[in-house]
């Protein structure tokens, strides 16, 4: 019985889904840890420090998320088409370049420390501030390598297979990161040094669990120098990140502009309640981007093979459970804001009231602003760059910094409706800019792709194979060509269910043919049998007085004809891309 159902991008979604979640509630926690401890040791003075150096932290998370997006984008989709070596070649580009700049962001930024400070809104007149935001930003900057590397590599185990280890690497090194902070600021007592300090070594931690995944020998992670002429496509994957990681760069401006406001408004109180604000925001807003990392594997993936099905169904999965998640966590926020306070230091007085107002001005924005990431990682992992830029250009900066501007004048109590008032109007200039399709996700002709999801019986697949027929004959295909495209479909499909089946009843197998512009065909099979790859199949020659394996034989003819092959275990289902 043939169905168009989708059977496998709900399993594929939870299983990246929940370490996606984990390593989304760790990285809040670890970012909120140093604020926590910072706040109840050094008060508002403490806090106000961290909210200086955001600017400096923005930059780098500009760089590296860009790298590893785009990056990742493009090596997902590179196996989607079974272009594995390419793929690989991609990941040590992007690698070497996250390298080189990250070194030398730590170099000038060591250099120029003190014309950095200025920048960021604190001389040596300010005292206690000063020194505070001096000694956090000296650690931060000489530990930019660590931070790169840790991001890049988080960013490709995950589109390699290896969510496991990226989701467990992440906690552990946040849950290190928190356990440091607590020893050495409260403990130690080495300030906003220490916090800094306790991030470094999260960030050693988590490298230390990445690394034995990039030798996994069913991986297509491979370190090693590129080669010649390396720069330009890794530049190029990261421009295509840029559409996403811009916001940084935004954001970026936006906390010079924030700070420098908020100090005249209210001195190290406004800086202070703006810090607290943003720590609470990272507990809602990283879960949405959780969610967004969960879904860009299998929607990168989709893209590779032309699975419009596919797409959609993880685009309505991806949606519903980020909304739920980050829902939840509003409701709360809008509920008990006082418990964020207590969390931060911040007790009883002006200082407690002003942070509770914000707090629940900014929970109205906060859903919003859910919509808004997801769709901006949407567009990413389905390489439509121009759509992303748009919308982040708009809530990060073309929306923002005017209302950052305009609110200001209503002082430290309305100061905060600029939140709600830019997600909102950033969406709807969006949509307005959507219009007609302008956004849409490039995909080949509907009426090349031929899918279908059969139940792993002998009779479907000979069912579907008739149909395949019919399909690439309204493409023009050579006899030889609808034959070889009819036989894959056939053999590899029984080679399926006799060894990888076994006999179950129970299980699915989808097929898909692309009829590709240049007159060849691409076939791909996703099946939830047990770990098989049907050109694994060795067969002896007949007459060569060896055992003779006829099953396997018309495995081995098509090996031989096929343009090109490519197996691999993705996401606990056997995927085969064959081109002929």
């Amino acid at each position: 019985m043939k169905t168009r159902f989708d059977r496998f991008t709900g399993p594929m979604y939870r299983r990246l889904w929940g370490p996606a979640m984990l390593s989304s509630l760790g990285w809040a926690l670890s970012d909120m840890a140093d604020a926590v401890v910072v706040g109840q040791r050094l008060g508002m003075v403490g806090l106000a420090a961290i909210g200086l150096i955001l600017p400096v932290y923005m930059v780098n998370c500009m760089i590296v998320h860009g790298l590893g997006l785009g990056g990742s984008v493009r090596f997902a989709r590179l196996l989607g088409q079974g272009e594995a070596e390419e793929a690989s070649r991609s990941f040590r580009q992007v690698l070497c370049l996250g390298l080189v700049l990250s070194g030398l962001t730590a170099l000038l930024g060591t250099l120029f420390l003190t014309q950095l400070l200025r920048v960021l809104g604190t001389v040596p007149e300010d005292g206690a501030l000063y020194a505070a935001t001096r000694d956090y930003l000296q650690v931060l900057i000489l530990s930019t390598p660590l931070f790169y590397l840790s991001n890049l590599l988080n960013y490709y185990l995950r589109n390699d297979g290896s969510q496991r280890r990226a989701g467990t690497g992440s906690v552990v090194g946040n849950l290190c990161d928190i356990a440091f902070n607590i020893f050495l600021v409260l403990v130690v007592g080495m300030g906003t040094r220490g916090a800094a300090l306790s991030t470094t070594l999260g960030q050693v931690v988590a490298i230390s669990i990445y690394l034995p995944g990039l030798f996994r020998r069913e991986g297509n992670l491979c370190p090693a120098l590129p080669r010649r002429g390396w720069l330009a496509p890794a530049f190029s994957s990261m421009r295509a990140g840029m559409a996403t990681s811009v916001q940084y760069l935004y954001q970026m401006i936006f906390f010079l502009l924030s700070n420098n406001l908020l100090m005249a408004m209210g001195g190290e109180m406004g800086v202070a309640a703006f810090d607290v604000l943003q720590n609470a925001s990272y507990l809602i807003l990283y879960l949405y981007e959780g969610t967004a990392r969960a879904m860009q594997p299998i929607l990168s993936t989709y893209q590779g093979e032309y699975n419009g099905t596919g797409r959609r169904t993880m685009g309505v999965l991806g949606f519903g459970s980020g909304m739920a998640v980050g829902g939840a966590l509003i409701l709360l926020i809008e509920l008990w804001p006082m418990g964020i306070c207590l969390l931060f230091g911040v007790t009883g007085g002006a200082e407690q009231a002003l942070v509770c107002q914000a707090l629940r001005i900014y929970g109205l924005s906060a859903f919003v602003a859910g919509i808004n990431i997801l769709i901006c990682n949407y567009y990413q992992a389905c390489e439509r760059e121009k759509a992303s830029f748009v919308l982040e250009t708009l809530r990060g900066g073309a929306v923002l910094l005017p209302m950052t501007l305009l609110f200001s004048r209503l002082g430290l109590e309305g100061f905060w409706w600029l939140f709600p008032a830019t997600e909102l109007l950033s969406l709807g200039i969006f949509a307005l800019t959507a219009l007609g399709g302008r956004y849409a996700v490039a995909q080949i002709d509907p009426g090349r792709v031929f899918q279908r999801t059969i139940p792993s019986t002998a009779a479907d697949v000979g069912a579907v194979s008739q149909e395949l027929e019919e399909f690439c004959e309204g493409w023009d295909a050579q006899i030889r060509q609808q034959y070889f495209v009819t036989m894959a479909v056939e053999e590899l499909g029984l080679a399926i269910l006799q060894h990888g089946f076994s006999g179950r009843t129970d299980g699915y197998i989808q097929i898909t043919v692309i009829a590709l512009e240049d007159g060849a065909f691409e076939l791909h099979l996703r099946d939830d049998a047990v770990t098989f790859d049907p050109f694994s199949l060795e067969t002896a020659r007949a007459g060569s007085g060896e055992t003779f394996d006829v099953d396997s034989l018309g495995v081995m003819v098509i090996k031989d004809r096929a343009k090109s092959f490519f197996y691999r275990r993705y996401q606990g289902f056997n995927t085969l891309i064959v081109r002929i």
